[in-house]
């Protein structure tokens, strides 16, 4: 199993699902937290109106513990008792204390309600005690309720919705007006001693009430309690003006005092009760909000969430399929398209799929690009397939022509040599006979070039024939040494390029060994029933990378690329070798510690074979024969026959060149 590639920090390298991946979580994941913060916030805010409603419950117990407390204040300046109080004093101060405790006020908050409830009840245990001077009750009394009107306020700070400030404004405005009573009634205890100031304090005090309660009329709290609380001020005010030192009308006038408390105290629970059901309809309303907006929020991520997926699903299905058609194409479907038009198809009649992707958007316009980028290259494929076919073909006519006149000359040669006497002109005409087979053995490779297989025999060869009939077509075939040949047939279809392989593989090493050093011919047995040839040089060898890149050709066969001319020996030599199934390789000799040569093994597999055994070695003593080639031999059946002498020659050109060649081009490498 391949390594798994490890994600790349740049996005550009992602694969499709990671894209698709990043593009839908980062936007999910922000849309999930704000929804989140918003439904959270919503809770919190409900979260914060239902403290609220539960902090707003003091302040009907601080009404009434104030109420207590001013009203024994009240009671004590008039000379009234106060001990019918005391438990409702005390059971008040213990609500609102646990009311405190269990609202969870600031700190703040919590220190002013207990300095509160602490000057309240030193205020209460003070007018208990009966040793306050009227004057410093008074002052007490109004700090008193000082400090509850600024509790009052902040808790009523403590929202910000309009309708809860709203009220808790006209409760402190009725609370305002209800501190004026206490100014009446101890105007009342000034009547004894100085009427006319007690009427006018209580009148003032009276207009004082009468004029803060008109900022009452038509709000939320006005129920009718006003218009009592206002017929009230004009009774008081009528028993002030008609106030006569007695004990039945000074009666009158604080039972009038008295009653005018219950109207107060009902528009003060009525402005609580609206306060704690608008808070309480507030947390309900957030609550909802958040519900509502949760399911929203989630619903509408459901909806994107799923139309993302679907958007990404024909996304990814487009483009692999895109992906798979392109690839298909590139390395199946476009390569056999080429292949067929090189192997002889026409253009017109080899068809490309195209690409499975019909849309109409971007994706489509790229298909429908590589669709005809593959049209295109298969139309160039069929171009240089013609063109290759030509070329081939005028390779093949320039061979043929060239073989029939050599094919010509060697016969008008042979006929020399039989009729030849002079030793000297025999030689020369020897020499001229082997370089007209070699350049027999030239056009033979230009139609292996050309793609064209020669006429072969039907009838098996001798092998040490066609090593002859190899070594014939070499220049300086003195220097080769054929060695232990072994003795059976080669199928006659293989003779032909056989001997063109062997002629290339001998010249090669020839040319690339010193003038005085021999070319070797080793044989031994295969697997398989096989023969193995090795042809070994004593040149200077090649690099490691340089045989690599030969093997590599020359394992490539048919599918090697020529690149240029001076490249035709090993093209050749693949080319033959990979249509009779042979192997050929070549490989460093390094049999002394001065021979760095060159090895070519060539291996024939047993079905090319027959009857193989081998024999004791047959040194070269003559002049190696030519194998007449078919075509040759079909000329001299319609030209007669003609008979060479089996005379030995010495090749008077050795070549002393060093070096891996096949071309006849001096100086070119495979």
């Amino acid at each position: 199993m391949g390594r798994r590639k490890k994600l790349s920090l740049n996005p550009m390298d992602w694969r499709l699902p990671y894209k698709l991946a990043g593009v839908l979580t980062i936007p999910l994941l922000v849309a999930i937290a704000l929804g989140g913060l918003r439904v959270t916030s919503q809770l919190d805010e409900a979260n914060r109106f239902e403290t609220l409603s539960e902090q707003v419950a003091v302040i009907p117990a601080l009404f009434g513990f104030s109420n207590y407390v001013v009203s024994s204040s009240t009671a004590r300046s008039l000379g009234l008792s106060t001990d019918d109080v005391t438990e409702e004093v005390t059971e008040s101060i213990r609500n609102v204390r646990a009311l405190a405790v269990a609202g969870d006020f600031d700190p703040r908050i919590s220190e002013n309600l207990t300095l509160l409830l602490e000057q309240g009840q030193a205020l209460y245990s003070t007018l208990q005690g009966g040793s306050l001077p009227p004057e410093e009750l008074r002052r007490r009394t109004v700090d008193f309720l000082v400090r509850c009107e600024a509790t009052f306020r902040m808790l009523l700070d403590l929202t910000e919705d309009t309708e809860v400030l709203t009220d808790g404004t006209n409760m402190l405005t009725a609370w305002n007006a209800q501190r004026t009573m206490l100014d009446q009634m101890n105007a009342l205890a000034v009547f004894a001693t100085n009427p006319e100031a007690a009427r006018l304090q209580a009148r003032n005090a009276l207009n004082t009430e009468e004029s803060t309660l008109g900022l009452l009329r038509d709000t939320s709290l006005d129920t009718g309690q006003v218009e009592q609380m206002l017929a009230n001020v004009e009774q008081k005010r009528a028993l002030i003006d008609n106030f006569t030192p007695s004990v039945a009308a000074g009666e009158d006038l604080r039972n009038a005092m008295l009653n005018a408390y219950t109207p107060y105290q009902e528009t003060n629970r009525a402005a609580v009760e609206r306060i704690t059901t608008t808070l309480d309809r507030l947390t309900s309303d957030a609550r909802s909000d958040a519900t509502r907006d949760s399911i929203l929020v989630g619903a509408m991520l459901a909806a994107a969430l799923a139309i993302a997926l679907l958007v990404a699903r024909a996304l990814s299905i487009l483009i692999r399929k895109l992906r798979e058609g392109v690839l298909g194409a590139a390395h199946r479907e476009l390569p056999a398209a080429i292949a067929a038009v090189k192997e002889g198809a026409d253009v017109t009649t080899v068809e490309l799929a195209p690409i499975d992707v019909h849309t109409e958007e971007e994706f489509g316009e790229l298909a429908r690009a590589v669709d005809s980028m593959n049209s295109e290259a298969l139309r160039l494929a069929g171009e240089q397939a013609h063109l290759r076919q030509q070329v081939s073909t005028m390779l093949e006519t320039l061979a043929r022509r060239n073989k029939n006149l050599v094919d010509q000359q060697l016969s008008l040669i042979d006929s020399l040599e039989h009729e030849e006497k002079d030793p000297v002109r025999l030689q020369n005409l020897f020499a001229l006979d082997h370089l007209a087979a070699r350049m027999r053995r030239t056009g033979d490779s230009l139609l292996v070039l050309s793609g064209t297989r020669p006429r072969t025999r039907t009838a098996p060869t001798p092998f040490g024939d066609v090593l002859r009939g190899a070594v014939s077509q070499v220049e300086n075939y003195q220097r080769v040494r054929i060695g232990n040949a072994p003795y059976g047939y080669l199928t006659g279809s293989a003779v032909t390029d056989v001997v063109h392989l062997v002629a290339e593989l001998v010249d090669n090493a020839l040319r690339a060994s010193p003038s005085d050093c021999a070319v070797k011919f080793e044989f031994s047995q295969a697997v398989g029933g096989g023969l193995l040839l090795e042809i070994a040089d004593c040149g200077i060898g090649a690099p490691p990378d340089v045989l690599d890149e030969i093997n590599a050709r020359l394992a490539a066969g048919d599918d090697a690329q020529i690149h240029a001319p001076r490249r035709m020996g090993l093209f050749v030599v693949g080319r033959l070798a990979a249509r009779n199934g042979i192997s050929v390789r070549l490989r460093p000799t390094f049999d002394t510690d001065t021979n760095a040569g060159i090895t070519a093994s060539v291996y024939f597999p047993a079905v090319l074979l027959t009857e193989v055994r081998f024999t004791n070695p047959e040194p070269l003593t003559e002049r190696p024969r030519r194998l007449r080639s078919p075509d040759e031999a079909a000329h001299r059946h319609s030209h007669g026959p003609a008979q060479r002498r089996n005379q030995p020659a010495q090749d008077p050109h050795p070549s002393g060149r060093i070096g891996v060649v096949t071309s006849h081009r001096s100086g070119d490498p495979w």
